[in-house]
Protein backbone atom coordinates (compact mmCIF):
# COMPACT_ATOMS: atom_id res chain seq x y z
CA UNK A 1 0.00 0.00 0.00
CA UNK A 2 1.45 3.36 -0.96
CA UNK A 3 1.03 6.82 0.42
CA UNK A 4 -1.19 9.28 -1.46
CA UNK A 5 -0.16 12.79 -2.35
CA UNK A 6 -3.33 14.49 -1.15
CA UNK A 7 -3.35 16.00 2.31
CA UNK A 8 -5.85 15.01 5.00
CA UNK A 9 -7.41 18.49 4.82
CA UNK A 10 -8.10 18.19 1.10
CA UNK A 11 -9.68 14.76 1.47
CA UNK A 12 -11.70 15.69 4.54
CA UNK A 13 -13.31 18.52 2.60
CA UNK A 14 -14.51 15.98 0.02
CA UNK A 15 -15.73 13.36 2.49
CA UNK A 16 -18.83 12.65 4.55
CA UNK A 17 -19.17 10.58 7.73
CA UNK A 18 -22.08 8.52 9.07
CA UNK A 19 -22.26 6.96 12.52
CA UNK A 20 -22.86 3.24 13.05
CA UNK A 21 -23.08 2.22 16.70
CA UNK A 22 -24.20 -1.14 18.11
CA UNK A 23 -25.22 -2.21 21.61
CA UNK A 24 -21.91 -3.93 22.34
CA UNK A 25 -19.94 -0.71 21.89
CA UNK A 26 -18.95 -1.66 18.34
CA UNK A 27 -18.90 1.79 16.72
CA UNK A 28 -17.71 3.07 13.33
CA UNK A 29 -17.78 6.12 11.13
CA UNK A 30 -18.58 5.30 7.51
CA UNK A 31 -16.65 7.73 5.35
CA UNK A 32 -16.81 8.20 1.59
CA UNK A 33 -14.03 10.06 -0.18
CA UNK A 34 -14.62 12.16 -3.32
CA UNK A 35 -16.79 10.26 -5.82
CA UNK A 36 -17.69 7.68 -3.15
CA UNK A 37 -19.58 10.22 -1.03
CA UNK A 38 -22.80 9.33 -2.88
CA UNK A 39 -22.01 5.62 -2.50
CA UNK A 40 -21.78 6.01 1.28
CA UNK A 41 -24.89 8.21 1.27
CA UNK A 42 -26.85 5.32 -0.26
CA UNK A 43 -25.25 2.72 2.04
CA UNK A 44 -26.14 4.85 5.07
CA UNK A 45 -29.69 5.43 3.83
CA UNK A 46 -30.32 1.68 3.55
CA UNK A 47 -29.17 1.25 7.16
CA UNK A 48 -30.86 4.46 8.41
CA UNK A 49 -27.64 6.03 9.67
CA UNK A 50 -27.18 9.70 10.52
CA UNK A 51 -24.31 11.99 9.54
CA UNK A 52 -21.76 12.67 12.23
CA UNK A 53 -18.64 14.67 12.93
CA UNK A 54 -15.48 13.42 14.66
CA UNK A 55 -16.59 11.17 17.54
CA UNK A 56 -13.55 9.02 18.32
CA UNK A 57 -14.84 5.97 16.46
CA UNK A 58 -12.64 4.30 13.84
CA UNK A 59 -13.56 4.87 10.21
CA UNK A 60 -14.61 2.53 7.46
CA UNK A 61 -13.16 4.51 4.56
CA UNK A 62 -14.57 3.82 1.09
CA UNK A 63 -12.90 4.68 -2.18
CA UNK A 64 -11.30 2.98 -5.18
CA UNK A 65 -7.85 2.96 -6.73
CA UNK A 66 -8.96 2.33 -10.28
CA UNK A 67 -6.35 -0.43 -10.53
CA UNK A 68 -8.68 -3.40 -10.70
CA UNK A 69 -6.11 -5.96 -11.86
CA UNK A 70 -3.28 -5.08 -9.50
CA UNK A 71 -3.09 -7.61 -6.64
CA UNK A 72 0.14 -6.26 -5.16
CA UNK A 73 -0.20 -3.33 -2.74
CA UNK A 74 3.55 -2.91 -2.73
CA UNK A 75 3.38 -2.11 -6.44
CA UNK A 76 0.98 0.75 -5.85
CA UNK A 77 -2.30 -1.18 -6.02
CA UNK A 78 -3.99 1.29 -3.70
CA UNK A 79 -3.18 4.95 -3.14
CA UNK A 80 -4.44 5.99 0.28
CA UNK A 81 -4.67 9.40 1.95
CA UNK A 82 -1.87 10.52 4.25
CA UNK A 83 -4.10 10.56 7.32
CA UNK A 84 -4.35 6.75 7.10
CA UNK A 85 -0.70 5.96 6.55
CA UNK A 86 1.35 4.58 9.44
CA UNK A 87 5.13 4.63 9.61
CA UNK A 88 5.01 0.95 8.66
CA UNK A 89 3.63 1.17 5.13
CA UNK A 90 4.27 -2.53 4.52
CA UNK A 91 2.25 -3.69 7.54
CA UNK A 92 -1.15 -3.62 5.83
CA UNK A 93 -3.23 -6.77 5.65
CA UNK A 94 -5.52 -7.20 2.65
CA UNK A 95 -8.55 -9.46 2.35
CA UNK A 96 -9.49 -9.67 -1.33
CA UNK A 97 -13.15 -10.42 -2.16
CA UNK A 98 -12.61 -9.72 -5.86
CA UNK A 99 -14.97 -6.72 -6.12
CA UNK A 100 -13.89 -5.22 -2.79
CA UNK A 101 -10.57 -5.35 -0.96
CA UNK A 102 -10.55 -4.67 2.79
CA UNK A 103 -7.30 -3.29 4.21
CA UNK A 104 -6.38 -3.18 7.90
CA UNK A 105 -3.26 -2.34 9.87
CA UNK A 106 -2.30 -3.03 13.49
CA UNK A 107 -1.16 0.59 13.93
CA UNK A 108 -4.17 2.22 12.23
CA UNK A 109 -7.61 2.28 13.84
CA UNK A 110 -9.38 2.85 10.52
CA UNK A 111 -10.19 0.19 7.92
CA UNK A 112 -9.96 0.89 4.19
CA UNK A 113 -12.51 -0.59 1.78
CA UNK A 114 -11.26 -0.43 -1.80
CA UNK A 115 -14.19 -0.72 -4.22
CA UNK A 116 -13.75 -2.20 -7.68
CA UNK A 117 -16.13 -2.48 -10.64
CA UNK A 118 -18.65 -0.53 -8.56
CA UNK A 119 -20.29 1.10 -11.57
CA UNK A 120 -22.27 -2.15 -11.98
CA UNK A 121 -25.45 -1.95 -9.86
CA UNK A 122 -25.41 -5.56 -8.62
CA UNK A 123 -21.77 -5.25 -7.60
CA UNK A 124 -22.50 -2.01 -5.75
CA UNK A 125 -24.96 -3.75 -3.43
CA UNK A 126 -22.75 -6.82 -3.15
CA UNK A 127 -19.91 -4.56 -2.01
CA UNK A 128 -22.14 -2.95 0.61
CA UNK A 129 -22.95 -6.42 1.93
CA UNK A 130 -19.30 -7.46 2.01
CA UNK A 131 -18.24 -4.15 3.58
CA UNK A 132 -19.97 -5.23 6.80
CA UNK A 133 -17.20 -7.78 7.39
CA UNK A 134 -15.22 -5.58 9.83
CA UNK A 135 -18.43 -4.76 11.73
CA UNK A 136 -19.45 -8.42 12.07
CA UNK A 137 -15.89 -9.48 12.92
CA UNK A 138 -15.67 -6.95 15.74
CA UNK A 139 -18.98 -8.07 17.28
CA UNK A 140 -18.02 -11.75 16.99
CA UNK A 141 -14.79 -10.96 18.84
CA UNK A 142 -16.97 -9.33 21.52
CA UNK A 143 -19.09 -12.48 21.95
CA UNK A 144 -21.78 -11.84 19.36
CA UNK A 145 -23.12 -13.87 16.46
CA UNK A 146 -24.73 -13.10 13.08
CA UNK A 147 -27.76 -15.14 12.03
CA UNK A 148 -29.41 -16.04 8.76
CA UNK A 149 -32.81 -15.49 10.33
CA UNK A 150 -35.78 -13.19 10.77
CA UNK A 151 -36.07 -10.93 13.80
CA UNK A 152 -39.49 -10.30 15.32
CA UNK A 153 -40.35 -8.02 18.22
CA UNK A 154 -43.09 -8.65 20.79
CA UNK A 155 -43.70 -5.83 23.27
CA UNK A 156 -40.06 -4.77 23.31
CA UNK A 157 -38.50 -8.25 23.26
CA UNK A 158 -36.85 -10.02 20.35
CA UNK A 159 -37.29 -13.49 18.91
CA UNK A 160 -35.25 -15.18 16.18
CA UNK A 161 -37.07 -17.15 13.49
CA UNK A 162 -34.33 -19.30 12.01
CA UNK A 163 -34.61 -21.37 8.87
CA UNK A 164 -33.13 -21.92 5.44
CA UNK A 165 -34.84 -20.66 2.30
CA UNK A 166 -37.27 -23.57 2.01
CA UNK A 167 -38.30 -23.68 5.67
CA UNK A 168 -40.75 -20.76 5.54
CA UNK A 169 -38.75 -18.16 7.47
CA UNK A 170 -39.93 -15.21 5.41
CA UNK A 171 -43.46 -16.62 5.17
CA UNK A 172 -43.64 -16.84 8.97
CA UNK A 173 -42.26 -13.33 9.25
CA UNK A 174 -44.97 -11.99 6.93
CA UNK A 175 -47.74 -13.86 8.77
CA UNK A 176 -47.07 -12.22 12.16
CA UNK A 177 -49.92 -10.15 13.59
CA UNK A 178 -50.00 -7.26 16.06
CA UNK A 179 -48.69 -6.71 18.64
CA UNK A 180 -45.86 -8.57 16.88
CA UNK A 181 -43.62 -6.43 14.69
CA UNK A 182 -41.17 -7.68 12.08
CA UNK A 183 -37.73 -6.02 12.10
CA UNK A 184 -35.91 -7.97 9.38
CA UNK A 185 -36.45 -11.20 7.49
CA UNK A 186 -33.03 -12.45 6.43
CA UNK A 187 -29.97 -11.27 8.34
CA UNK A 188 -29.33 -9.96 11.85
CA UNK A 189 -26.57 -9.55 14.39
CA UNK A 190 -26.84 -10.67 18.02
CA UNK A 191 -24.42 -8.79 20.27
CA UNK A 192 -23.37 -8.98 23.90
CA UNK A 193 -23.91 -5.64 25.62
CA UNK A 194 -21.90 -4.09 28.48
CA UNK A 195 -24.22 -5.75 31.04
CA UNK A 196 -23.65 -9.21 29.58
CA UNK A 197 -27.10 -9.35 27.97
CA UNK A 198 -27.81 -10.40 24.42
CA UNK A 199 -29.45 -7.91 22.08
CA UNK A 200 -30.41 -8.35 18.44
CA UNK A 201 -29.94 -5.77 15.66
CA UNK A 202 -31.76 -6.04 12.30
CA UNK A 203 -29.67 -5.82 9.14
CA UNK A 204 -30.68 -5.36 5.50
CA UNK A 205 -32.02 -8.08 3.27
CA UNK A 206 -29.42 -7.50 0.57
CA UNK A 207 -31.05 -9.91 -1.85
CA UNK A 208 -33.99 -7.47 -2.03
CA UNK A 209 -31.61 -4.94 -3.56
CA UNK A 210 -29.75 -7.44 -5.72
CA UNK A 211 -32.87 -9.11 -7.14
CA UNK A 212 -35.75 -6.68 -6.72
CA UNK A 213 -34.14 -3.22 -6.67
CA UNK A 214 -35.78 -2.64 -3.29
CA UNK A 215 -36.28 0.74 -1.64
CA UNK A 216 -36.61 -0.73 1.86
CA UNK A 217 -34.48 0.50 4.74
CA UNK A 218 -33.51 -1.07 8.07
CA UNK A 219 -32.65 0.69 11.31
CA UNK A 220 -29.54 -1.34 12.14
CA UNK A 221 -28.77 0.69 15.28
CA UNK A 222 -32.11 -0.28 16.84
CA UNK A 223 -31.94 -3.38 19.04
CA UNK A 224 -34.15 -5.52 21.25
CA UNK A 225 -33.22 -7.83 24.13
CA UNK A 226 -33.13 -11.40 22.84
CA UNK A 227 -35.71 -13.68 24.47
CA UNK A 228 -35.48 -16.86 22.40
CA UNK A 229 -34.46 -18.59 19.19
CA UNK A 230 -36.95 -20.68 17.21
CA UNK A 231 -35.82 -23.07 14.46
CA UNK A 232 -38.58 -23.50 11.91
CA UNK A 233 -39.89 -26.80 10.59
CA UNK A 234 -42.90 -27.33 8.33
CA UNK A 235 -45.60 -29.41 9.97
CA UNK A 236 -49.27 -30.37 9.93
CA UNK A 237 -49.75 -28.65 13.28
CA UNK A 238 -48.24 -25.78 15.24
CA UNK A 239 -45.97 -26.91 18.04
CA UNK A 240 -42.97 -25.70 20.04
CA UNK A 241 -40.41 -28.27 21.23
CA UNK A 242 -37.55 -27.23 23.55
CA UNK A 243 -34.00 -27.91 22.34
CA UNK A 244 -31.09 -29.02 24.47
CA UNK A 245 -28.04 -26.77 24.66
CA UNK A 246 -26.00 -29.04 22.40
CA UNK A 247 -28.61 -29.15 19.65
CA UNK A 248 -29.17 -25.41 19.92
CA UNK A 249 -25.43 -24.67 19.70
CA UNK A 250 -25.08 -26.75 16.53
CA UNK A 251 -28.07 -25.08 14.86
CA UNK A 252 -26.89 -21.61 15.87
CA UNK A 253 -23.44 -22.35 14.48
CA UNK A 254 -24.99 -23.50 11.17
CA UNK A 255 -27.06 -20.32 10.89
CA UNK A 256 -24.11 -18.05 11.71
CA UNK A 257 -21.91 -19.92 9.25
CA UNK A 258 -24.39 -19.18 6.46
CA UNK A 259 -23.65 -15.49 7.01
CA UNK A 260 -19.93 -15.76 7.74
CA UNK A 261 -18.84 -18.19 5.05
CA UNK A 262 -18.73 -15.46 2.40
CA UNK A 263 -16.05 -13.79 4.55
CA UNK A 264 -14.01 -16.99 4.93
CA UNK A 265 -12.42 -16.90 1.51
CA UNK A 266 -8.80 -16.52 0.57
CA UNK A 267 -5.54 -18.16 1.57
CA UNK A 268 -5.44 -17.16 5.27
CA UNK A 269 -6.64 -20.52 6.63
CA UNK A 270 -5.35 -19.88 10.15
CA UNK A 271 -7.45 -16.71 10.44
CA UNK A 272 -10.51 -18.54 9.13
CA UNK A 273 -9.97 -21.36 11.61
CA UNK A 274 -9.83 -18.86 14.47
CA UNK A 275 -13.01 -17.16 13.26
CA UNK A 276 -14.84 -20.48 13.01
CA UNK A 277 -13.78 -21.36 16.54
CA UNK A 278 -15.06 -17.99 17.79
CA UNK A 279 -18.40 -18.55 16.07
CA UNK A 280 -18.78 -22.02 17.60
CA UNK A 281 -17.75 -20.87 21.09
CA UNK A 282 -20.14 -17.91 20.93
CA UNK A 283 -22.95 -20.21 19.78
CA UNK A 284 -22.31 -22.53 22.74
CA UNK A 285 -22.46 -19.60 25.16
CA UNK A 286 -25.58 -18.17 23.53
CA UNK A 287 -27.30 -21.58 23.67
CA UNK A 288 -26.46 -21.78 27.36
CA UNK A 289 -28.14 -18.44 28.15
CA UNK A 290 -30.97 -18.07 25.63
CA UNK A 291 -33.78 -20.67 25.30
CA UNK A 292 -34.03 -22.37 21.92
CA UNK A 293 -36.87 -24.37 20.39
CA UNK A 294 -38.00 -26.21 17.31
CA UNK A 295 -40.94 -24.29 15.90
CA UNK A 296 -43.24 -26.58 13.93
CA UNK A 297 -45.46 -24.47 11.71
CA UNK A 298 -48.62 -25.39 9.79
CA UNK A 299 -49.98 -23.59 6.76
CA UNK A 300 -52.79 -21.72 8.47
CA UNK A 301 -52.14 -21.85 12.22
CA UNK A 302 -51.28 -19.06 14.64
CA UNK A 303 -47.77 -20.21 15.45
CA UNK A 304 -46.88 -16.93 17.18
CA UNK A 305 -49.28 -17.84 20.00
CA UNK A 306 -47.22 -20.98 20.61
CA UNK A 307 -44.12 -18.78 20.86
CA UNK A 308 -45.84 -16.56 23.40
CA UNK A 309 -46.86 -19.58 25.44
CA UNK A 310 -43.35 -21.10 25.34
CA UNK A 311 -41.78 -17.85 26.59
CA UNK A 312 -44.43 -17.27 29.25
CA UNK A 313 -45.90 -14.20 27.57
Amino acid sequence: MTKGKNSSVDLMQDSVDYSLSLSDGNAWRLSGVKKYVKWVDEFATIMELNQTGPNGAPRLVFFGSGRNNDKSPGAGGLVIPEWLVSEDEDGWNCVDYNTIRIWSHSEVADTVCELKHDDIVDIKFLNMWMALQPVYTRSIQNGGLPFHAALAEFKGKGVLLVGSGDKGKTTCYNRLREPWRGLCDDELLVVLDKDGKYRAHPFPTWSDYLLERSVKTWNVQYSVPLAGAFFIEKSEMDEVVPLGEGQAAVLMTESATQICQKFWRGPDKSSHKKSKEEVFNNACELARKIPAYRLRVSLNGRFWENIEQALGW
